[in-house]
Protein backbone atom coordinates (compact mmCIF):
# COMPACT_ATOMS: atom_id res chain seq x y z
CA UNK A 1 0.00 0.00 0.00
CA UNK A 2 2.21 3.02 -1.03
CA UNK A 3 2.37 6.40 0.79
CA UNK A 4 -1.04 8.41 0.48
CA UNK A 5 -2.26 12.07 1.61
CA UNK A 6 -5.59 12.41 3.47
CA UNK A 7 -8.27 14.58 2.72
CA UNK A 8 -10.15 16.08 5.70
CA UNK A 9 -12.96 14.26 5.68
CA UNK A 10 -11.17 11.09 5.33
CA UNK A 11 -9.11 12.15 8.26
CA UNK A 12 -12.07 12.82 10.25
CA UNK A 13 -14.51 10.15 9.59
CA UNK A 14 -11.29 7.64 10.33
CA UNK A 15 -10.70 9.26 13.91
CA UNK A 16 -14.34 9.66 14.84
CA UNK A 17 -15.23 5.61 13.78
CA UNK A 18 -18.35 6.83 11.76
CA UNK A 19 -17.60 5.08 8.48
CA UNK A 20 -16.41 1.22 8.87
CA UNK A 21 -15.38 1.44 5.13
CA UNK A 22 -12.61 4.09 6.11
CA UNK A 23 -11.70 2.89 9.27
CA UNK A 24 -11.08 -0.57 7.70
CA UNK A 25 -8.79 0.96 4.96
CA UNK A 26 -7.20 3.68 7.50
CA UNK A 27 -6.37 0.24 9.92
CA UNK A 28 -4.85 -1.39 7.03
CA UNK A 29 -2.89 1.58 5.97
CA UNK A 30 -1.47 1.91 9.75
CA UNK A 31 -0.28 -1.79 9.71
CA UNK A 32 1.58 -0.88 6.41
CA UNK A 33 2.86 3.13 7.57
CA UNK A 34 3.50 4.02 10.97
CA UNK A 35 1.63 7.64 10.60
CA UNK A 36 -0.77 9.22 8.46
CA UNK A 37 0.18 11.85 5.75
CA UNK A 38 -1.92 14.81 5.66
CA UNK A 39 -1.58 18.73 4.72
CA UNK A 40 -1.51 21.66 7.47
CA UNK A 41 -4.72 22.61 5.62
CA UNK A 42 -6.37 19.62 6.90
CA UNK A 43 -4.96 19.97 10.56
CA UNK A 44 -6.35 23.98 10.11
CA UNK A 45 -9.89 22.49 8.71
CA UNK A 46 -10.42 19.97 11.52
CA UNK A 47 -8.96 22.95 14.20
CA UNK A 48 -11.37 25.57 12.81
CA UNK A 49 -14.29 23.03 13.39
CA UNK A 50 -13.78 21.88 16.44
CA UNK A 51 -12.93 25.89 17.71
CA UNK A 52 -16.40 26.69 15.69
CA UNK A 53 -18.49 23.86 18.01
CA UNK A 54 -16.56 24.77 21.29
CA UNK A 55 -15.04 21.36 21.08
CA UNK A 56 -12.13 22.03 23.56
CA UNK A 57 -11.06 18.83 24.74
CA UNK A 58 -11.95 17.23 21.25
CA UNK A 59 -9.73 19.72 19.43
CA UNK A 60 -7.32 19.60 22.53
CA UNK A 61 -7.25 15.25 21.70
CA UNK A 62 -6.88 15.72 17.86
CA UNK A 63 -4.03 17.82 17.77
CA UNK A 64 -2.24 15.37 20.46
CA UNK A 65 -2.84 12.66 17.50
CA UNK A 66 -2.11 14.94 14.37
CA UNK A 67 1.36 16.05 16.38
CA UNK A 68 2.57 11.83 16.26
CA UNK A 69 1.61 12.20 12.41
CA UNK A 70 3.34 13.74 8.93
CA UNK A 71 1.71 17.10 8.94
CA UNK A 72 3.01 18.91 5.30
CA UNK A 73 3.04 22.39 4.55
CA UNK A 74 2.57 23.67 1.09
CA UNK A 75 5.19 26.00 -0.24
CA UNK A 76 4.99 29.02 -2.57
CA UNK A 77 4.51 27.17 -5.60
CA UNK A 78 1.96 25.28 -4.29
CA UNK A 79 -0.34 28.29 -3.54
CA UNK A 80 0.38 29.29 -7.55
CA UNK A 81 -0.41 26.01 -8.24
CA UNK A 82 -4.35 26.56 -6.32
CA UNK A 83 -4.57 29.74 -7.78
CA UNK A 84 -4.21 28.60 -11.22
CA UNK A 85 -6.25 25.90 -10.83
CA UNK A 86 -8.99 27.71 -9.16
CA UNK A 87 -8.93 30.29 -11.83
CA UNK A 88 -9.37 27.74 -14.35
CA UNK A 89 -12.01 25.49 -12.37
CA UNK A 90 -14.21 29.11 -12.15
CA UNK A 91 -14.02 29.49 -15.98
CA UNK A 92 -15.27 26.48 -16.81
CA UNK A 93 -17.98 27.02 -14.43
CA UNK A 94 -17.00 25.33 -11.58
CA UNK A 95 -16.59 26.56 -8.25
CA UNK A 96 -13.62 24.79 -6.01
CA UNK A 97 -12.40 25.87 -2.56
CA UNK A 98 -8.97 27.13 -1.87
CA UNK A 99 -8.19 24.77 0.92
CA UNK A 100 -8.85 21.54 -1.86
CA UNK A 101 -7.28 23.35 -4.34
CA UNK A 102 -4.53 23.71 -1.72
CA UNK A 103 -4.27 20.16 -0.81
CA UNK A 104 -4.55 18.62 -3.97
CA UNK A 105 -1.48 21.16 -5.23
CA UNK A 106 0.30 19.05 -2.56
CA UNK A 107 -0.39 15.90 -3.31
CA UNK A 108 0.40 16.42 -7.14
CA UNK A 109 3.80 17.78 -6.31
CA UNK A 110 4.88 14.94 -4.26
CA UNK A 111 3.34 12.32 -6.64
CA UNK A 112 0.82 11.12 -3.99
CA UNK A 113 -2.70 9.72 -4.11
CA UNK A 114 -4.93 11.93 -2.28
CA UNK A 115 -7.51 10.10 -0.42
CA UNK A 116 -11.02 11.78 -0.13
CA UNK A 117 -14.57 11.00 -0.25
CA UNK A 118 -15.27 14.63 -1.88
CA UNK A 119 -15.01 13.61 -5.15
CA UNK A 120 -17.09 15.85 -7.17
CA UNK A 121 -14.61 19.12 -6.30
CA UNK A 122 -11.57 16.93 -6.91
CA UNK A 123 -12.42 15.92 -10.44
CA UNK A 124 -13.36 19.51 -11.11
CA UNK A 125 -9.87 20.23 -9.99
CA UNK A 126 -8.55 17.53 -12.50
CA UNK A 127 -10.23 19.30 -14.90
CA UNK A 128 -8.75 22.15 -14.44
CA UNK A 129 -5.61 20.66 -15.27
CA UNK A 130 -3.67 19.47 -11.99
CA UNK A 131 -2.67 15.51 -12.71
CA UNK A 132 -4.21 14.11 -9.63
CA UNK A 133 -5.13 10.74 -8.05
CA UNK A 134 -7.70 10.34 -6.33
CA UNK A 135 -8.96 7.06 -3.85
CA UNK A 136 -11.96 6.80 -1.92
CA UNK A 137 -11.86 4.99 1.10
CA UNK A 138 -15.22 5.00 1.73
CA UNK A 139 -15.73 2.17 -1.07
CA UNK A 140 -15.23 -1.48 -0.13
Amino acid sequence: MPNVILDTDILSEYLKGHDSNVVKHGDAYAETHTRFTFTSVTAYEMAFGMEAKGATKQLKQTLEWLSHNEQILPIEDDYLTAARIKGKARRQGNTVELPDCLIAAVAARLGLSLVTGNTADFLAIKRAGLKLTIEDWRKP
